[in-house]
C-alpha cells in the first residue's frame, strides 16, 4: 500500500511542474516536558526566553493546542502520522522489549504507515530529523530513513547516534539539544537551494537536567513566589521539596532551548532562508512530575493555569505550547484562542501550506491550515484520548481514562460511560468546575461519542483489564514506569 501511494504521489508532484515558486522550507522543532506555561510569553513570572518571546511576536499563537497522548511516544507517533496513538498501538511510551510486553505496546512504530516525513519527501523535500526519537529504541528498531527521513542523528532510537558514546549513555539532555541544533544547521546549509523538511526535537527539558555552573548561578538569586503560578502551580510549588533549588535548574534548561531556538533563527537569517520557511515550535506532552524518581529538578515545568501535569489527561498534561511562524504569511503577532488543534493536525495543515498533496490512509487529523493563515476554523470532529495506565502526583490530576474535546466542552469518563466529568474549558480553562450534573445533554452527547471512539480502535488487552475493574496504579510495574525514558 505505501509504495502504491508513494509512485501516485511522485506523479502528482510531477504534475505540479518544474516552474511552479519553490515550495517553503518546513521545521518542526519539538521540545520534550515543556508546559504550557514555560516562557515569557506564556506568563511564567522567573523564565527568561527572549528568542522564543521574539517567535511569539513574528507569527500565530494557537493557545489550544494538544498533543493526542500524555507522554512522549504517543504524542511523538501522532505528529509523525497524522493519527492517534491508540490506533497504532502506542498506549505508552516505547522502552525495552520486555517493558513494551508489560505495557502491550508496539517496540516500535509500523514503518508501512504514512509519515510526515514521506508526504514532504514524494513531493521533492529533502528530510531530516535530528534530536530525540523515542519511536523504537532496541533491538531490530528500524532506523528513521524507514519513515521517509533522508538524513537523521537521533538519541532514543536506533540509526546514527548524536555524539560520543558517553554522550549517548547519558542521553545528557544540555549536551545532545546543543548537538541536535548543530546537525539541524549544518543540514540547512547543505540544503539551503531546495525545500527541506527538519524535524529538531530537543531532549530539554526532560530529566535529567545537569546544567553547567554558569548556566544554574545565572538564575542564583531566584525565589519562586507560589502566587505568580496560579492555583495549581502554586499548590505544587509550596507542596515540593527545595523549590528554589529546583527551579534554578529547571529555568536553565527553558534558557537553553530559548539559546537554541535563537541560533538556530540566526543560521536561517545567514542563509538567507527565513522568508521562505515555515516554523512550527510545540512541545510532546505537559511538564514532568517532581514524584517522578528521576524527575527531581525536571518536575519543575509550569503548566500555567491548567490542572495536571505529564500523564494526566487534564489539560495541563496535554495542552502545551504551539507558535508558528511564516513571514508575510502566517500572521505576526497573533494569539488565536478560537481554534482547537492537535498534533495530529499538523501533517495535513502543513501539506496544505506548502501546496503538496496529503494522502494518507487511516488519518485522523484535519487541515486546519487556514487558521495559521489568519481566519479561526472549528473542527469537524471532536478530539479524544485515551490514557488507561499511572498518574503521578496530586490525586486531583488523575483523571477518568476518556476524554474528549468538542468546542468549549472537556468531557470525561470511564469505559462504562461512568465517572463523568464536564468542564467548560473556554471560561475554566483550569478545570475546577465539574459540570456533569448541570448540562445532563451535553454530558449524553460526549459519552456517546467517547464511547464510539473507543469501540472504532483496535483491540487492547490492558484497556479491557481496566475496564473490568483493574487498579491503573498497579496495572504496571511502577518502579519502571518511573525510571524508563
Amino acid at each position: 500500500m505505501k509504495s502504491l501511494i508513494t509512485l501516485c504521489l511522485l506523479a502528482a508532484a510531477t504534475l505540479f511542474g518544474a516552474d511552479s515558486p519553490r515550495k517553503p522550507n518546513v521545521i518542526f522543532i519539538l521540545t520534550d516536558d515543556l508546559g504550557w506555561g514555560d516562557a515569557g510569553y506564556l506568563g511564567h513570572p522567573l523564565a527568561r526566553t527572549p528568542n522564543l518571546d521574539r517567535l511569539s511576536k513574528e507569527g500565530t499563537v494557537i493557545r489550544n493546542f494538544y498533543v493526542n497522548g500524555p507522554v512522549c511516544s504517543p504524542s511523538r507517533a501522532a505528529f509523525m502520522t497524522g493519527q492517534y496513538p491508540a490506533r497504532l498501538g502506542f498506549h505508552h511510551i516505547t522502552s525495552r522489549p520486555d517493558v513494551n510486553q508489560q505495557r502491550r505496546v508496539p517496540d516500535w512504530m509500523n514503518p508501512e504507515v504514512t509519515t510526515i516525513a514521506d508526504v514532504f519527501k514524494r513531493a521533492g523535500y529533502s528530510t531530516g530529523h535530528f534530536g530525540k526519537w523515542h519511536l523504537g529504541k532496541y533491538g531490530e528498531s528500524p532506523v528513521p530513513a524507514a519513515y521517509g527521513f533522508d538524513r537523521s542523528a537521533v538519541v532514543s532510537g536506533p540509526g546514527e547516534q548524536l555524539g560520543d558514546k558517553k554522550a549517548v549513555a547519558g542521553e545528557d539532555p544540555f549536551r545532545v539539544t546543543q548537538l541536535s541544533f548543530d546537525r539541524a544547521i549544518a543540514f540547512m546549509r547543505e540544503q539551503k537551494e531546495s525545500p527541506f523538511y527538519l524535524n529538531v526535537w530537543s531532549s530539554l527539558p526532560h530529566a535529567p537536567l545537569r546544567p553547567s555552573p554558569e548556566q544554574r548561578n545565572a538564575y542564583r538569586a531566584t525565589k519562586p513566589d507560589p502566587k505568580g503560578f496560579g492555583k495549581w502551580m502554586g499548590e505544587y510549588i509550596e507542596a515540593a521539596r527545595s523549590p528554589a533549588e529546583q527551579m534554578k535548574t529547571y529555568l536553565a534548561a527553558l534558557a537553553e532551548v530559548d539559546r537554541q531556538v535563537g541560533r538556530l533563527r540566526q543560521a536561517l537569517d545567514e542563509l538567507r532562508l527565513a522568508d521562505r520557511t515555515i516554523i512550527i515550535f510545540s512541545s510532546d506532552n505537559g511538564p514532568e512530575d517532581y514524584h517522578v524518581g528521576n524527575a527531581a529538578n525536571a518536575g519543575m515545568g509550569s503548566p500555567g493555569i491548567l490542572r495536571g501535569r505529564k500523564r494526566s489527561l487534564y489539560e495541563g498534561g496535554i495542552r502545551v505550547p504551539f507558535i508558528a511562524v511564516w513571514p508575510d504569511r502566517i500572521p505576526a503577532g497573533r494569539t488565536d484562542d478560537e481554534t482547537i488543534m492537535s498534533g495530529a493536525d499538523l501533517m495535513p495543515s502543513l501539506a496544505t501550506l506548502a501546496d503538496i498533496p496529503c494522502e494518507a490512509p487511516g488519518i485522523d487529523g484535519e487541515d486546519l491550515s487556514a487558521a495559521l493563515l489568519g481566519k479561526p476554523v472549528a473542527r469537524r470532529r471532536p478530539l479524544h484520548w485515551e490514557w488507561f495506565f499511572e498518574v503521578m502526583g496530586n490525586p486531583s490530576y488523575f483523571a477518568p481514562p476518556l476524554a474528549v474535546r468538542d468546542g468549549r466542552w472537556k468531557f470525561y469518563c470511564d469505559y462504562a460511560g461512568g465517572a463523568t466529568e464536564l468542564y467548560d474549558v473556554g471560561s475554566d480553562p483550569s478545570e475546577l468546575s465539574n459540570l456533569a450534573a448541570q448540562q445532563p445533554e451535553v454530558v449524553n452527547r460526549l459519552r456517546a461519542a467517547a464511547l464510539a471512539w473507543v469501540k472504532s480502535l483496535p483491540p487492547a488487552e490492558l484497556r479491557d483489564a481496566v475496564a473490568k475493574g483493574a487498579d491503573r496504579m498497579k496495572l504496571l510495574d511502577i518502579t519502571e514506569v518511573r525510571t524508563s525514558k
